[in-house]
């Protein structure tokens, strides 16, 4: 991935699919006994990480991965609210422009240097350049200084209300200052994929393990009770090896043979795996949203926007998901961009337009945008992730019985990804999914996915500024609204389901049940 994504699908991509790890509280607690230090824990992945930047790769693994190893300054909890991680504490000026961060004292990197304001102040500059949501934030900030080696302060042009969330979001991961200098755009190296996490890098066998060893010089917060990403942090295991594992009956028999220890299985699977006693299964909140993606850029079909309205018309969604999305516990007929899990960007809004469904007038509103029988339309997918392939094949068929022909190219996902900023105009739906439990209109794709498809607005800009400047929760809430129904308005997406995240692993693992393949706090039975 680090050597076929260009600079610009790199600062998308890592808003795409990075955060798509969450989940809340649900299995582990007093009933697992004490803790018992010690052991391996194999953990199945679907792919090898290909890289372990956070902000130059967009992975689920690697985001898996790296959430061991690197902290941030803050990051959210069970509850999806953000706290403070690397930060001791922090003040906010009168008037809401100065940010200043004190960091905690005794931190150090896997190498044994301290963590001092100058790695905070490279890795949030780097953040700046190459991360999405961090290009977004930047014309607020007017600068991230070192006030002093334990001492950060920002200060922005103008109030920004979800600064702090935006800090524990994804790409702000912490990595020392040397490590970043003339970095390129694709990524460090595996000599530098080092943080202040509970978890280092021991060894690497790209394509087949990966193997994370306790940090014996871990420094943890004390907070017992926040859960999530945030908190205290206690290696009780002694390493953690990820074994890529693609085949699906692999996956599955090694579980039930105690080859592996956890597994990242499709939605199909739920079902026989809760049925069955040897394996421990349970949902988790959040999750994802389910998107096809019309381009609106000059070239694409679908830069008329009736050619968009048609679309929606068409797909039968109840089909689609029922088609992919395994188990109805797992499926969330909805139209909203956040999970309901989410509450502070939760919405209905919009949501008649998700429900409508009319084949008739989708293809009389595609022949006014000039699309008629005997058309191809473009479909750009991957295979890294089997359920982006069924919804084109689904689309294809759905647009063949109004006589619309389709071509679907499909490639792993970087290259995809890719294709779809190299050729701005020469396709014309995509498939994705992306986390619904962000906390930031800036780092959500729904509303961020200009540099890929063209869907940039005014409107949709003025909307983002007024729920930066919002001062209440009530204020921000209500904007929410807004975005939401702007979105289903000009189609920059267009949402199938979303899907809820399971657990499946072995009764051996304790203490698990915060978030999806957090392994601090968690230790393996005698």
């Amino acid at each position: 991935m680090r050597r076929t994504l260009t600079s610009a699908a790199l600062g998308l991509a890592t808003v795409l699919l990075i955060g798509s790890c969450m989940g809340g509280q649900a299995g582990g607690g007093a009933a697992d006994g004490p803790p018992k230090p010690g052991g391996n824990l194999n953990v199945a992945v679907p792919t090898d990480p290909q890289s372990l930047d956070m902000v130059a790769n967009p992975g689920q693994v690697t985001a898996h991965i790296g959430n061991m190893m690197y902290e941030k300054l803050f990051e959210v909890d069970r509850g999806f609210t953000a706290r403070p991680m690397l930060v001791e504490d922090y003040t906010t000026s009168p008037d809401r422009l100065t940010y200043t961060f004190k960091l905690r004292q005794g931190v150090t990197f896997h190498d044994g240097n301290p963590l001092t304001s100058e790695d905070v102040v490279a890795s949030l500059k780097r953040w700046q350049q190459v991360h999405r949501t961090g290009q977004l934030v930047t014309p607020d900030i007017d600068a991230i200084t070192p006030t002093d080696p334990a001492t950060v302060t920002i200060k922005l042009k103008k109030p920004r209300y979800p600064l702090i969330n935006e800090l524990a979001g994804a790409g702000t991961e912490i990595y020392e200052a040397k490590n970043l200098a003339g970095v390129a755009p694709t990524g460090f190296a595996q000599d530098k994929a080092i943080g202040t996490g509970p978890y280092k890098l021991k060894s690497w066998d790209i394509g087949r393990e990966l193997v994370l060893e306790r940090y014996t010089g871990y420094k943890s917060r004390s907070e017992e009770d926040w859960g999530g990403q945030a908190g205290a942090k206690h290696a009780y295991l002694d390493t953690v090896t990820y074994k890529v594992v693609s085949d699906q009956d692999a996956l599955i028999n090694g579980l039930q043979t105690g080859q592996w220890d956890h597994i990242m299985p499709t939605n199909d699977q739920y079902e026989p795996l809760r049925n069955n006693p040897a394996v421990v299964v349970h949902n988790l909140p959040g999750g994802n949203d389910n998107v096809v993606i019309p381009n609106f850029n000059t070239g694409s079909k679908f830069a008329d926007p009736r050619a968009r309205e048609a679309l929606n018309l068409l797909l039968d969604k109840p089909a689609i998901n029922a088609a992919t999305g395994g188990s109805k516990d797992l499926t969330l007929e909805t139209g909203a961009f956040a999970s309901p899990d989410n509450k502070q960007f939760y919405s209905t809004a919009g949501e008649e337009v998700y429900k409508a469904h009319d084949p008739e007038k989708a293809k009389q509103l595609l022949a006014a945008a000039g699309i008629n029988a005997g058309a191809t339309i473009r479909i750009v997918t991957t295979n890294s992730y089997p359920e982006f392939g069924k919804w084109a094949v689904l689309i294809q068929d759905s647009l063949s019985k109004i006589g619309i022909n389709t071509k679907i190219d499909t490639f792993d996902f970087a290259t995809m990804l890719g294709t779809l900023t190299k050729e701005p105009g020469g396709w014309d739906i995509t498939t994705l999914f992306f986390d619904s439990a962000l906390t930031s209109p800036a780092q959500m794709p729904a509303l961020t996915l200009g540099t890929l498809n063209g869907s940039t607005s005014p409107e949709l800009d003025g909307l983002m500024a007024e729920f930066n400047a919002s001062t209440t929760p009530e204020q921000a809430k209500a904007v929410v609204d807004k975005l939401q129904a702007f979105t289903w308005k000009q189609l920059s997406v267009i949402t199938l389901s979303q899907s809820k995240l399971y657990a499946a692993y072995s009764p051996k693992l304790k203490g698990y049940g915060d978030f999806y393949r957090v392994f601090w706090n968690t230790w393996l039975a005698s």
